[in-house]
């Protein structure tokens, strides 16, 4: 049997911006790389190098990023000038390439592609940006001073200043459809897709013990937030009670006590004890 060719996009330029989590999108960025090579791999941090491992990974030194505000900041008005391919796909610690298969050239004829959020309007819903494939036209774009709100990035993009970029800019966004076969986010897929974006995902495509280091990387700011919770359900959906506990406990250390997070315990602990029983 024939092997299938290796996926190569010598035009994308694969990175991530993290001040918080280096090593955790470092990790990211290399569950990526084994599924494709990129023209070049960048991680945007400050004061961070990986302690071994020899990755053709780019670190750069941006400075501190001590907020979400920042961050949209610096995607919208820092990465043109670091970005010289045609395209850019965006990443985070929790979203990263599944699927070199599901690639489709016509990505590369939008200027911005994402998850959809199925929430909005069929014209709005392309697209969330933690996982997101972004032209040259989109990043320069992003330098236009009529653009005046910037948090967050993504929603300013798509949602806010759609219809002026488009306009003034020529930008293309991905209908739904496409955009739902490159990646998926706040639903679930509906066939095989390219990329995925959000941590409540992660149990699919990583392994217990390896989650579980993940996780005791991140900071306190992390337990405390609703992805931390949807985390907890799909731990315990994915048959993790114990690392599920574990993120709970997290929580409730970082000053989370509501009866969501109790009940969410309860079912871990449950579940963990149900799991023993039957061995």
């Amino acid at each position: 049997m024939a092997s299938t060719a290796r996926l190569v996009l010598p035009q994308v330029t694969l990175l991530a911006i993290d001040t918080r989590a280096p090593a955790l999108a470092w990790a990211s960025l290399r569950r990526s790389m084994a599924q494709a090579d990129f023209g070049r791999v960048v991680l945007f941090t400050h004061g961070w190098s990986p302690s071994s491992g020899h990755a053709p990974i780019e670190v750069v030194d941006i400075g501190p990023i001590g907020s979400g505000a920042e961050y949209s900041h610096f995607v919208l008005r820092g990465l043109a000038g670091h970005v010289v391919s045609s395209h850019a796909l965006v990443t985070q610690w929790d979203g990263f390439v599944v699927d070199a298969a599901a690639w489709d050239d016509a990505f590369l004829d939008c200027d911005y592609i994402g998850p959809v959020w199925p929430e909005q309007p069929a014209a709005l819903q392309v697209g969330n940006g933690g996982f997101s494939l972004r032209s040259r036209r989109m990043l320069q774009a992003g330098l236009d001073p009529r653009i005046v709100d910037e948090h967050p990035e993504d929603v300013m993009l798509c949602r806010r200043y759609r219809r002026h970029l488009e306009q003034a800019h020529g930008v293309r966004f991905a209908p739904p459809a496409l955009a739902r076969r490159f990646a998926f986010e706040n639903e679930a897929p509906r066939g095989p897709t390219f990329g995925f974006h959000g941590p409540y995902h992660l149990p699919r495509f990583v392994a217990e013990a390896e989650l579980a280091g993940w996780l005791d990387q991140l900071p306190d700011a992390f337990f405390r937030s609703r992805d931390a919770r949807r985390l907890a359900r799909a731990l315990l959906r994915a048959s993790m009670p114990r690392l599920a506990g574990a993120l709970v406990a997290r929580r409730r250390a970082a000053g989370v006590d509501d009866l969501k997070t109790l009940a969410l315990g309860l079912a871990s602990r449950g579940l963990e004890a149900w799991s023993s029983w039957r061995r």
